[in-house]
């Protein structure tokens, strides 16, 4: 992770482990996933159906378009599910012009130091929201082809926790 503190990264990484990604599921987190050829090549993560916690991509499949398929999928989700108009997460610096791209501006201080995380804190606003009005919507691709396969998103729905 280009600009992060490794102290950064491990918490990154340790917050990725299986266990900890199934507790969160199981928690507060819903997850899209997207396959290309039976494998996993993306992951959005979204907690309480409005912060984006996770949106990454392989690196060998970023630029074909599955990022945007995953926030297309993710955002419509929460709209359907809860009448989400309004999305905030905290960009890597790198990642602000995908973001950029896919509709969200920088709020508030351009960037902040979140935990141990450098991190840019963004937000959008959907069709409907009332800090939108002026704001044209953007076109969204929705089917993506990556070597002649079709990437798909699929969602796996928060089960109730047994307690």
């Amino acid at each position: 992770m280009p600009g992060q503190p490794p102290e950064a990264v491990e918490a990154l990484e340790r917050s990725l482990k299986v266990p900890v990604v199934r507790q969160r599921m199981e928690d507060d987190l819903r997850f899209h996933l997207a396959f290309l050829a039976g494998g996993l090549v993306g992951v959005a993560a979204v907690r309480n159906d409005s912060h984006v916690v996770y949106l990454f991509v392989s690196t060998r499949y970023q630029g074909q378009g599955i990022a945007r398929k995953l926030w297309d999928r993710l955002r419509n989700d929460c709209e359907r599910r809860a009448g989400t108009r309004v999305f905030t997460l905290n960009a890597a610096e790198g990642a602000v012009p995908v973001y950029q791209r896919f509709g969200f501006v920088v709020d508030r201080d351009p960037a902040r130091l979140r935990g141990k995380v450098v991190a840019v804190p963004m937000i959008y606003y959907g069709a409907g929201s009332p800090q939108r009005k002026g704001r044209p919507d953007k076109a969204s691709r929705t089917d993506v082809s990556v070597a002649g396969e079709s990437a798909r998103t699929v969602s796996r729905p928060r089960q109730a926790a047994a307690r």
